[in-house]
């Protein structure tokens, strides 16, 4: 578990250390793109994860991981989507809405995505987006979910 603790601790560092000048479009509309939820990826994403996380359609995920560790269950899910970043962080902002889900830190541009929150004694999440270093063009997103 310190190995996941470190690398979800990493990758908000990394997130929000390359977020410069960033701008939040929390009442920004863009163009909706097409969406399915996790539960209809054909993947082993799902553990932990809620059904109904928003996925991209054509997005390939690359990295699942689920575990329990110390009593809580923990998840990440990493997939790589040609989506925009402000169509994938309106969605993701919207969603967050929606469930009435704590919202902690919330940065969304034109290059990154940093979303995340906490209620203690339940859960906390991160949604961290850039461009993708292996698909040109393309974005990666990183989702953690960890109940307690």
């Amino acid at each position: 578990m310190a190995g996941h603790k470190l690398l979800l601790t990493l990758g908000v560092l990394l997130a929000a250390a390359g977020l410069s000048g960033c701008s939040s479009t929390d009442g920004a509309e863009a163009d909706s793109g097409a969406f399915h939820t996790l539960a209809e990826e054909n993947a082993d994403a799902k553990q932990y994860l809620p059904d109904d996380l928003p996925i991209p359609e054509g997005a390939g995920i690359t990295f699942t991981q689920g575990e329990v560790a110390e009593g809580k269950k923990s998840s990440m899910l990493i997939y790589e989507t040609e989506e925009s970043m402000a169509v994938l962080g309106s969605t993701y902002q919207k969603y967050v809405r929606d469930k009435d889900l704590e919202r902690g830190t919330e940065i969304v541009d034109s290059n990154n995505i940093l979303i995340n929150g906490k209620v203690s004694g339940s859960y906390s999440y991160s949604i961290i987006g850039s461009s993708s270093d292996s698909k040109p063009g393309g974005n990666e997103i990183i989702v953690t979910w960890i109940l307690n």
